[in-house]
């Protein structure tokens, strides 16, 4: 073999290892990114900090039969308080100052459907705040009508009966408030009360979340009064089913859906009789 010969052959080599070379490194590089979403994406999305030790079972609110039950914390807001219980069915919501929300659960136990409601004394506008100093109940539970806190901000703690449980948001939105009161008496459900319970959040829902739910799952339901409708029809509502066992605590999508289109049109000063814009 000619020495130009061999040259172009060696010549040739070196170019198909180079591109060879190219070739894996750039394989390499998307790999790591596939990868490195793949981590980021499925990565522990929420830390649970333990408030067994917060909760005092002996504290009673003054001039109530009113105990703590439990403790509440939700993701992405300031809401980390103390739940409350009362022993009797026709006693009123307290109103007293003190940063608490309470059950509408009878006991202090753990159930398949827990129902929590606060109050909202100063955020009742069609352009919720998502922070302020005034708040100390259920105010900043409206942040979630915006798209962008909603995204960033899927789970719910909720501590009761010497356990920390976790909950993956799959519904939030707004609920007559006559509907809320129709539901079942008692604090299990069966179900079929669970499966009702997860159609009308989902079909009242502002957004659509990626995660399944069941009439096997544990539900809870966090609500709080609303003026958006510039009445008292209305209130505002976010569920969540527990997470299950082995199940990741990871972030999932959320998307708009037509609900969500509604409330825009009040944003933009289309606001029609509520009954016929939900």
């Amino acid at each position: 073999m000619s020495r130009k010969k061999k040259k172009n052959k060696i010549s040739l080599l070196k170019n198909k290892m180079y591109l060879l070379v190219c070739v894996l490194s750039s394989f390499t590089i998307i790999l790591l990114i596939i990868l490195g979403f793949y981590i980021f994406s499925n990565r522990s999305y929420y830390k649970v900090e333990s408030r067994i030790n917060n909760i005092d079972l002996n504290k009673k609110l003054d001039g109530t039969s009113y105990k703590e039950a439990g403790w509440l914390r939700i993701q992405g807001t300031d809401i980390d308080y103390p739940v409350v219980y009362g022993e009797k069915y026709d006693e009123p919501f307290p109103m007293q100052d003190g940063k608490f929300v309470w059950t509408e659960n009878k006991d202090k136990k753990f159930h398949n459907m827990i129902k929590i409601g606060g109050h909202n004394l100063f955020n009742l506008g069609i352009k919720p705040q998502l922070q302020s100093k005034y708040f100390y109940r259920f105010e900043q539970l409206m942040s979630f009508i915006y798209y962008d806190f909603a995204k960033d901000n899927k789970y719910i703690q909720y501590t009761i009966d010497g356990k920390d449980y976790l909950y993956k948001i799959f519904a939030v939105g707004f609920i007559e408030t006559g509907e809320r009161y129709r539901d079942p008496i008692g604090d299990d459900y069966s179900k079929k009360e669970i499966n009702y319970k997860i159609e009308e959040y989902k079909q009242k829902s502002l957004y659509d979340y990626n995660i399944d739910v069941k009439e096997t799952d544990k539900l809870i339901s966090l609500s709080t009064c609303t003026r958006f409708f510039s009445n008292n029809d209305y209130d505002f509502f976010v569920a969540g089913r527990l997470v299950r066992d082995g199940e990741k605590i990871n972030n999932y999508n959320v998307i708009k859906n037509n609900n969500y289109k509604k409330v825009e049109k009040i944003w933009k000063g289309d606001e029609k009789n509520e009954k016929d814009t939900l």
